[in-house]
């Protein structure tokens, strides 16, 4: 179900937008705008809804987020928060609000305490994680592990356990990135349209980052 009215245009939601993080940029928004509202389609969600909320999900920005780990694990919350009041005043229907809210709240991987509880937040959680897989996915953590001068290897992805701590500062790379957290996103997609296109874009990390290894391996 969607609805004919827009309470926000792309247009809008980019001036909302004043960070660099080219991992969290204006073109991950949009990204994760489309593709929310492409499975929205297919699942039979409010794909207006899933739109707004993916265009919200990361705002406001923290100018701190990139330096500030607390801002960066609360984003979630005070995004939902800003549409919460942004919506209300643009005079958005008080469920389709409470909707988006609870999107935007439950679309982080690495806050497990709000699981998307509607159809259309789990259109946005699964669009959104798409984005951190595949081809764009590795883009965007070697593009993270760059803006933070990350070293781009250590040692095989195969090698890492998870139940170890993780490495801090320069020696957490793509690689733990992807053993961390990468790699177990597929499992916790919701919808079947995001599965399948998931599906795909792991089988290509694992062999990208198997590829990695076997190179870097050439100078053990």
């Amino acid at each position: 179900m969607s609805h004919s009215k827009s309470y926000l245009s792309e247009t809008e939601a980019h001036q909302l937008y004043t960070g660099d993080d080219a991992a969290h940029d204006f073109d991950h928004i949009l990204r994760v705008t489309r593709l929310g509202a492409y499975i929205a389609e297919r699942e039979g969600a409010d794909v207006e809804v899933v739109r707004i909320a993916a265009l919200l999900h990361d705002v406001p920005v923290h100018e701190s987020a990139a330096t500030d780990d607390h801002a960066r694990r609360t984003h979630h919350l005070a995004a939902a928060d800003f549409a919460r009041q942004f919506l209300q005043m643009r005079g958005m229907a008080s469920a389709q609000v409470a909707n988006v809210v609870h999107c935007i709240e439950a679309h982080r991987f690495r806050d497990q305490s709000i699981q998307p509880a509607t159809l259309e937040a789990q259109c946005l959680y699964d669009a959104d994680k798409l984005d951190s897989i595949g081809a764009i996915g590795v883009a965007r953590a070697f593009a993270y592990a760059g803006h933070d001068s990350n070293r781009l290897w250590i040692e095989p992805w195969t090698a890492i356990s998870q139940r170890t701590a993780k490495p801090i500062g320069a020696d957490y790379t793509p690689v733990h990135e992807f053993v961390y957290k990468l790699q177990q996103l597929l499992a916790t997609l919701h919808t079947a349209t995001a599965q399948q296109i998931g599906a795909e874009r792991h089988r290509f990390m694992v062999a990208f980052f198997s590829q990695l290894d076997a190179e870097m391996g050439i100078f053990e």
